[in-house]
């Protein structure tokens, strides 16, 4: 039996807060939420029931190029359900941003990975019945086929 009661936030760290916010609230249409006056900046995002997201100015960190461009499943990722497949692709693609269209053999699930504009990775899952043209099937061991 776990000692916790549910996971609460996930947080990530960012060299551009501007920029984050145009990503995340914009392109992605997250609900700003009220953060604490921490001494750094930051924005905190809910991401419905008690789940939030906490996006941390680090501007000393920057990631390698390839972490950023490289579109890798076994990276660190946090994922997120949406019912409109095609819409959220669209919009993200349209940004020029780095993404990977796939069917999850496996899962079955149609997942589209992106990176934020520091590089972190989003999984974004849809129902498999929204399936696009030419679509790539990921095996279980990831490689695609």
């Amino acid at each position: 039996m776990s000692l916790f009661k549910q996971f609460t936030h996930v947080s990530i760290t960012v060299t551009d807060v501007a920029k984050a916010r145009e990503f995340y609230s914009d392109t992605l249409g997250f609900q700003e939420i009220a953060r604490p006056a921490f001494n750094f900046p930051g924005i905190w995002y809910s991401l419905g029931g008690d789940l939030q997201l906490h996006i941390i100015l680090n501007d000393q960190l920057v990631r390698p190029a390839v972490e950023r461009e490289k579109i890798e499943a076994r990276y660190p990722h946090f994922a997120l359900w949406t019912d409109d497949c095609d819409e959220t692709a669209a919009k993200i693609t349209a940004l020029g941003l780095p993404t990977r269209d796939v069917i999850s053999g496996p899962t079955g699930l149609r997942q589209v990975f992106v990176k934020d504009p520091d590089g972190v990775t989003i999984e974004l899952n849809f129902p498999a019945s929204e399936v696009a043209e030419g679509q790539e099937t990921e095996s279980f061991s990831g490689a695609a086929r």
